[in-house]
């Protein structure tokens, strides 16, 4: 009987997140392995809706539950679900990490309270330990985070690392423009944790006056776009968040693009998918030294890595902007290397096809229940 595989997402079958993009591509690659992968949005089945008491209602599904031999999970928030379950359930519950839950609700409140508290909630935290407790295997976006949860008891055979990925024919590889419209630039959200603080402030410190900047990924009413609006007016051109083939061609003007995320423990666990991308499109990469970003862009040669700090993040941008065409078209062709080295799909599809199989093969043989 071939092996069902069951893709829970915590989220709506409508939502264009991150998190989604992630869980659905890594669903397609073993789709196109030919696994047989059913999909279950919680949000879309109440009361499972409520993060905080679908444990106690997922028992309702679990006879659909139990008819999975591997149930992916995105993230604590879904994993979470099957605390009163688990026992009931003779298939492999595996947590996929997407970032450090715990670390990122003490970075929020410590930036929300000015510094005075820097904790976790308790909510953020039972959640993160009711996932743990019942997931068999965990994966990770992240080494270093692989690193904190075996430091935190996780055996080392059952967490493995599977990056986020890129299309390298969508994101096709172009040599920088001779006369770019944009110097530097910069695609994602625009949160406390994307280092958003460090980058207006840097732009307000940099030298260069004349180098324009594009920031792309504000929502409609982001109060952050009326700031670099104001602040820095024509110098930083700002866009709200558009369809993926009308980015990549704005991201094909732009010489340099960057992640410059900020120095905390949360951030120390990601791998953000921009990065990728921007490898993918041949640009070089400017990065903060808080995530592993930084060894790729130092091992490649394929950027810039600096403190994550205002004033080293504006000399980094400076030294970008006065680096010769030459030196960053080297740049550029070295990080498209990177990620045909270690960001296609394909490569990780058959490496997390891979880690199935394993974990398919030492499932315990309990009898499977077929609604």
């Amino acid at each position: 009987m071939q092996s069902r595989i069951l893709i829970l997402s915590a989220q709506s079958s409508r939502s264009t997140s991150a998190y989604t993009y992630r869980l659905l591509s890594l669903a397609r690659l073993l789709e196109d392995r030919g696994y047989n992968c059913d999909y279950f949005f919680m949000e879309d089945h109440p009361p499972l809706d409520t993060e905080t008491t679908r444990s106690v209602f997922m028992p309702l599904w679990l006879r659909k539950m139990r008819s999975y031999d591997l149930i992916y999970c995105g993230a604590a928030e879904a994993a979470q679900a099957f605390f009163f379950s688990k026992p009931f359930m003779p298939g492999i519950v595996m947590i996929d990490m997407h970032g450090d839950i715990v670390s990122q609700s003490a970075q929020t409140k410590f930036l929300m309270t000015g510094g005075k508290k820097n904790s976790p909630s308790f909510r953020v935290w039972l959640i993160y330990k009711m996932a743990m407790m019942i997931s068999d295997y965990c994966i990770t976006q992240s080494t270093y985070q692989m690193e904190d949860l075996i430091g935190e008891g996780v055996a080392a055979g059952n967490v493995s690392v599977v990056r986020n990925g890129v299309d390298l024919e969508l994101f096709e590889f172009t040599d920088l423009p001779k006369d770019p419209e944009f110097s530097i630039g910069y695609v994602g959200t625009f949160h406390t944790w994307q280092g958003t603080e460090y980058l207006f402030e840097a732009i307000g410190l940099m030298k260069n006056r004349q180098a324009r900047i594009l920031l792309i990924g504000f929502d409609e009413e982001d109060g952050w776009k009326k700031e670099f609006a104001t602040a820095y007016g024509d110098r930083v051109e700002t866009l709200n968040k558009m369809d993926r083939p009308k980015l990549i061609e704005k991201m094909k003007s732009v010489h340099t693009l960057m992640s410059p995320r900020p120095p905390h423990i949360a951030s120390r666990a990601a791998f953000p998918t921009k990065f990728a991308e921007y490898a993918s499109l041949g640009r070089p990469i400017l990065v903060t030294d808080v995530d592993e970003t930084a060894e790729y862009v130092q091992k490649y040669e394929c950027g810039f890595v600096c403190k994550a700090t205002s004033t080293d993040l504006a000399h980094a941008m400076d030294l970008a902007v006065e680096t010769p065409r030459d030196r960053l078209v080297k740049m550029g062709r070295n990080a498209r290397k990177m990620a045909e080295t270690n960001f296609s799909w394909p490569i990780i599809g058959d490496d997390y096809a891979g880690l199935v199989d394993r974990l398919l093969a030492r499932r315990s043989p309990k009898k499977r229940v077929v609604p």
